[in-house]
Formats: C-alpha cells, sequence, structure tokens
C-alpha cells in the first residue's frame, strides 16, 4: 500500500469509524473494530484521536464538509414545485449516498452520545432556517399562504422525506407508495397542495 498523508490516514479513519458504529453503535465498538474497519493499527486511530468524542466530532466535520450547503442559489431561486422536489431528492439522494451516517445517527440518540446533539446543532437546525427563509421568501412572493408558520413547514417537510429515508434504509421498507414515479415528486406535490395560496 502507498504511503497515505496524515490527512488521508485521518479521512480513512473517520470513514471506517463512520461503518463501524453504524455497524455496532458507539457503545458496543471497540478501538480494534474502529482499527480494522479502517484498515490501520488501534496506535494510529490514538495518535489522531485521544477519544471517541474526538472521532465523532471529526465524523460529523467530514460529513458536513462531503455535503456542502443545503440549499443552493439555483433552488433558491427556483418555481415552488421544482425547489419542494429538489430539497426532497436532496435529503433522499444524501442519505442512499451513506445509508451509514442515518443509521450511526440512530445509535447516538439512542445510546445518548454527543454526536445526533452535535449534527443537529451544526447541520439540521441551519438546514431548517433556510428552508423557513426560502418559505417567507415563497410567502412574500403569494406562492403559499403567509398564515403558515415558516419553521413548523420547514420541520415537517424536512422530517418526512427523512423519516421516509429512514423507513427505507433502516427498516427495509422498500416500497411507500402504491402509485408510480418518484418520491420526492410526490411528497413535494403533497405539500405544495397543503400551503399554496
Amino acid at each position: 500500500m502507498k504511503h497515505l498523508t496524515f490527512e488521508e490516514r485521518r479521512k480513512r479513519i473517520v470513514r471506517g469509524a463512520m461503518a463501524a458504529f453504524a455497524k455496532s453503535g458507539f457503545k458496543g465498538t471497540r478501538s480494534r473494530d474502529l482499527a480494522a474497519a479502517a484498515g490501520v493499527s488501534e496506535a494510529l486511530i490514538f495518535k489522531h484521536f485521544p477519544n471517541k468524542r474526538a472521532i465523532q466530532k471529526a465524523i460529523i466535520e467530514e460529513r458536513i464538509r462531503q455535503t456542502g450547503v443545503f440549499l443552493s442559489p439555483e433552488l433558491k431561486a427556483a418555481p415552488l414545485e421544482k425547489a419542494m422536489t429538489d430539497m426532497a431528492s436532496r435529503i433522499l439522494h444524501l442519505s442512499e449516498r451513506d445509508p451509514h451516517f442515518m443509521r450511526l445517527l440512530y445509535f447516538a440518540g439512542l445510546e445518548g452520545e454527543p454526536l445526533a446533539p452535535m449534527f443537529f446543532r451544526r447541520r439540521v437546525t441551519s438546514s431548517v432556517g433556510e428552508v423557513a427563509g426560502l418559505y417567507r421568501l415563497w410567502a412574500r412572493r403569494g406562492w403559499v399562504r403567509k398564515s403558515v408558520d415558516a419553521t413548523l413547514f420547514a420541520w415537517t417537510f424536512m422530517g418526512c422525506v427523512y423519516q421516509l429515508a429512514a423507513a427505507r434504509h433502516i427498516f427495509g421498507v422498500r416500497r411507500v407508495s402504491e402509485r408510480g414515479g418518484g418520491v420526492a415528486e410526490r411528497v413535494a406535490a403533497l405539500f405544495v397542495q397543503g400551503v399554496r395560496t
């Protein structure tokens, strides 16, 4: 194997840790499990990370780096139906691209680990704020009802799509509707019908 840089080894450990934690949870994963998943020695893990919390923080940073901004300028400028479909598609795509992360968040929440609250503070809350801001913009344009609480709309829409992704990737539900077509488009249409002016 070629010699990896410090940063390459660190990323390898973080990705291995994500897979190991997603498989066995935080309490069930030992340092040797992390080392095996990353393909490195236990000593190397401790050279990069003094404890599991430091690894959890690095996982959050890596996930945020991988996913980038939630709402792109193009999405913010899109018509209502397209923007909502694109948001739902983004959530579903990110969960499909990395199903380990969703399992890891569930383990973190259930085991009382700090990763889940860290992720919610750093990523989810800001994304909900962005979607709420976009809803307010749509309300000013007259596209949606002003009487709907923008923050509640954002939490509800994102939570619905996220739960559909969880049903698929954690609980093995393969079919969430009797109708054909894309789930993102159908969920977006359902919400648009509820908030359109």
